[in-house]
């Protein structure tokens, strides 16, 4: 179980890291994110600027809490939390007919869509098990677990490629 845990806290790690730091590079980054959530229909204006802080901060704080072994279990459980609330966004926003932009990782990938719930429903399936295998405990051989996180983070990098994955598969 160890070795299932350091690879979903790799995973996770990235995905959160690359999607603060795309959104925190340079000042327009953080302002085009910030200009995305305008078109959530169901998002007053007086309450982005504090979405965006949230987001901010959790996303952050997700990335702290996975990499450390004694925090990892709440860095599951706030990764869970905030993948399920974007779940339930993108969701929302589809059912409104609203066509918002994935500005997730710092870039306008399109309009988001099904694939996006896919892929977030993916990343809180990890979670569940990152967190169910904290409980576990163990320990790890240095080989294992330098393969173990070295994965994690490849397939956190290809999560956060998701939209040109699926562009690839489809063509």
């Amino acid at each position: 179980m160890i070795y299932l845990n350091l690879l979903c806290r790799g995973l996770l790690g990235a995905v959160f890291l690359i999607a603060f730091g795309g959104k925190v590079r340079s000042p327009a980054a953080l302002r085009a994110f910030a200009g995305s959530l305008a078109d959530l229909g169901w998002l007053s204006a007086r309450l982005r600027p504090a979405a965006v802080v949230g987001l901010l901060v959790v996303e952050g704080a997700t990335v702290l809490l996975v990499v450390w072994p004694g925090t990892a279990a709440a860095g599951f459980a706030a990764a869970f939390a905030l993948l399920v609330v974007f779940v339930l966004g993108v969701g929302l926003s589809m059912r409104r007919g609203e066509r918002v932009r994935c500005l997730c990782f710092g870039a306008d990938r399109g309009p988001m869509g099904v694939s996006d719930v896919v892929r977030n429903l993916v990343l809180a399936a990890v979670a569940a098990l990152g967190f169910g295998s904290s409980l576990a405990g163990g320990t790890a051989v240095a080989g294992g677990a330098i393969a173990a996180v070295a994965g994690g983070v490849a397939a956190g990098v290809v999560a956060t490629r998701w939209d040109d994955l699926r562009f690839l598969l489809s063509a």
